[in-house]
Order: C-alpha cells, then structure tokens, then sequence
C-alpha cells in the first residue's frame, strides 16, 4: 500500500491574511528528514525556504510528501543553524515540476524560537 499523496491549487491572492505571525519572503538552504513507519519510506534531501515566519515556512523541493507527514528540518538562518519539525499542510507543484510545501512547525526549543524571531525581525 503506497501512501496518498494530495496535490492543491490554491487562489494566488486571498481576501485576507489569516496569519498569525509575521512572514518574510527568505531562501535558506534546508535538510529534511521523513521516515513513514507504516510505508517504511524514507526520504532525506536537500531543499530551500521561499518563506518563513515563526510557526511555519513554504519550502520548495524535488519530491512531493502526502499531508500531514512530518518532516525533520536542518535550516540555516544566516549564520545559526536551526533543528526544527513541521507537518506538510499544504502541497502544491509549479511550473517547473517542483513542489511547494506549506509547513506548520511544532514547537521549537526556546533557543531555536529566539533565532527564529531574531532572523525574522532583522529581516522584515
């Protein structure tokens, strides 16, 4: 049995932001790890940030992931390097046949927290 992967357009403008907390357009470099224990698959790989804000980020990479699968993430925020765990919540492909994944992020360590809204206030 494979796992199910949901692919979603979404409207490219929306009426409001239903956002919580502020969000940069950033490209940072990232590692994820996914291990899906009821599949047995494994993927680990190289991607990048297009945004981020303290409890989430979209990131762009070669593979697409089914929602709500969890991915361990490695991102550099300048010079820090940050471990963090997100659930895939959106998914979307582009153009160029890559995937856009909107991820919520779980909570952070306080030290990883305070990277976060460091990197991001420096760069609103």
């Amino acid at each position: 049995m494979t796992s199910r992967i949901t692919i979603m357009d979404f409207p490219k403008k929306e009426s409001h932001d239903r956002r919580r907390y502020p969000r940069i357009k950033s490209i940072n470099l990232l590692y994820y790890n996914f291990f899906d224990q009821k599949e047995f698959d494994k993927r680990q790989g190289i991607a990048k940030t297009v945004d981020i804000s303290e409890c989430g980020m979209l990131i762009e990479c070669g593979y697409p992931f089914p929602l709500h699968s969890i991915l361990e993430i490695s991102v550099a925020l300048g010079e820090k390097l940050i471990s963090v765990k997100g659930e895939v919540v959106r998914a979307m492909i582009t153009e160029e046949k890559t995937y856009l994944l909107g991820l919520e992020l779980t909570p952070l360590s306080e030290a990883d927290k305070e990277e976060m809204i460091k990197y991001i206030k420096g760069n609103l």
